[in-house]
């Protein structure tokens, strides 16, 4: 599903989050929002997800439809935070179920058609035999794609993920970042995640946005961006060496959709 997000700005109290982005993102892309802590990455994820409404003209939509004014739940939008967000007192099988418990009653699938679903996402995630387990009983790394299971539950029509492995260590961490790539590869779901680690953002995704005090500063495919660097501060949060001579220099940004 492709998204559109145009002129977005978002604000708290006096403190400008997002300052009129716009991007546009193409079905099936696997796209990395980069940047500073207080950059904005998290706060544009969020409006993204219908967690935050953005302001003024501001819009987003799904595949050409309008979701700007839509809860979450209308938009269909799975979200992973970055802490699990797991009920310690269910199972695996439980917590994956619960995406459907908590649907109003008329919109609940039978229990068999649950049963059914569940399963496949336990076999998608690499999980089959875990789903009487506790979180407890679980790994950072299980846990995670216990997470990635519930949100998939629905059959969402975008994949939302807020500093997936920020609470992993560096081992899991690299694992985890090579079961994603996968992962997106055989399911093909228009999927964006938040992260602060370049590393993490160039090694697993198709595009990376990179964006600094509440505006996108450069957006491109990871190799053209570390190549072609758009401004200073670009430069510095890569670890580039400054050009000669100049304050402000590189290449243009990068177009926001791939050719």
């Amino acid at each position: 599903m492709s998204i559109t997000i145009l002129n977005v700005t978002k604000s708290f109290d006096r403190f400008a989050a997002l300052k009129g982005v716009s991007a546009e993102i193409a079905t099936g892309e696997l796209i990395a929002l980069l940047g500073p802590s207080g950059s904005g990455k998290t706060t544009l994820l969020r409006v993204i997800a219908g967690l935050e409404f953005a302001e003024g003209d501001g819009s987003i939509s799904f595949r050409g439809r309008d979701v700007t004014r839509l809860s979450a739940y209308k938009r269909r939008a799975g979200f992973v935070f970055q802490h699990y967000a797991l009920f310690a007192h269910m199972n695996v099988f439980e917590n994956i179920a619960f995406a459907f418990r908590v649907l109003p009653h008329r919109e609940r699938p039978p229990e068999a058609r649950v049963q059914r679903r569940v399963t496949e996402l336990l076999e998608a995630v690499q999980l089959e035999g875990y789903e009487k387990r506790l979180p407890s009983q679980l790994s950072g790394g299980q846990r995670q794609r216990v997470a990635f299971a519930r949100a998939l539950a629905i059959e969402p029509e975008v994949l939302l993920l807020d500093e997936p492995f920020g609470a992993l260590d560096a081992r899991v961490r690299k694992d985890l970042r090579k079961w994603l790539k996968a992962f997106h590869e055989k399911i093909g779901l228009t999927t964006i995640f938040v992260t602060h680690d370049q590393d993490e953002a160039f090694e697993v995704a198709d595009r990376v946005i990179l964006i600094d005090k509440g505006e996108i500063q450069q957006a491109g495919r990871p190799d053209d961006i570390r190549i072609r660097p758009a401004n200073d501060f670009v430069r510095a949060f890569l670890d580039l060496p400054p050009i000669e001579g100049s304050k402000v220099q590189g290449s243009p940004p990068l177009p926001l959709r791939n050719p």
